[in-house]
């Protein structure tokens, strides 16, 4: 599925020369959404009928919900930027989603 949308983002006449540097990082964000899905929907089968993330520790909540701000930081400031043709390098905004998705996916990970 993952390399389904580098097929898409390659094969794209509208694709951005930036957004070509930027396909491996996007796949990459691809994965961590995956993994944290993933791991929630392992957790919410472990739990059963009880509150998903009632016995999460204070340092695990702490870090999703600082992970989310990086996250929607990173979004907001992506949307306010434009992939430029002659750059050559990942915009860090970009990369600041997917580190935020990453620690996402690995909180939820530790729980599920």
């Amino acid at each position: 599925m993952v390399r389904d949308a580098e097929a898409i983002m390659l094969s794209s006449p509208l694709m951005s020369p930036m957004l070509r540097v930027e396909i491996e990082v996007f796949i990459e964000i691809v994965s961590q959404i995956r993994r944290w899905a993933d791991a929630l929907e392992r957790h919410a089968q472990n739990v059963g009928d009880r509150p998903i993330g009632q016995s999460w520790s204070d340092a695990d909540l702490t870090e999703l919900y600082e992970a989310w701000l990086e996250v929607g930081r990173a979004i907001r400031d992506v949307a306010r930027t434009r992939p430029e043709p002659e750059a050559t390098e990942v915009r860090p905004e970009v990369l600041a989603m997917r580190d935020g998705l990453a620690r996402i996916a690995s909180v939820v990970g530790r729980q599920a």
